[in-house]
């Protein structure tokens, strides 16, 4: 399910570099945030199984490819390599300019 709106992120938002899990709690990296918000659907009805549909696989690899079109990557390198060199603040502001770019401009933090 493609979320209605998503979060501004801010660098508290983001696990501190390098991450050895993309979630932490309510803390994740930029391909977590990613993931979580554009890829797992839950499953109704048990909390705790996700599901992946093809229109969020989608979705996910559209917004993927928007933050590494965002992020300053060295040739062959890939996002996950990116996030674990990268700021806090410099994943939320790639992130935030994804949001954007997705057409989210209504701005609410969690």
């Amino acid at each position: 399910m493609i979320p209605e709106t998503i979060p501004v992120f801010t660098y508290d938002d983001i696990i501190e570099p390098p991450a050895k899990e993309y979630e932490e709690g309510d803390r994740k990296t930029a391909v977590g945030w990613l993931k979580h918000l554009f890829l797992f659907d839950n499953v109704e009805g048990d909390p705790n199984l996700i599901w992946i549909t093809p229109e969020s696989r989608k979705f996910y690899q559209k917004a993927l490819d928007l933050l590494r079109a965002e992020c300053t990557m060295k040739r062959g390198e890939t996002a996950e390599d990116w996030e674990e060199t990268a700021t806090r603040k410099a994943q939320a502001v790639a992130l935030n300019k994804v949001r954007k770019k997705l057409g989210y401009t209504e701005e609410y933090y969690q």
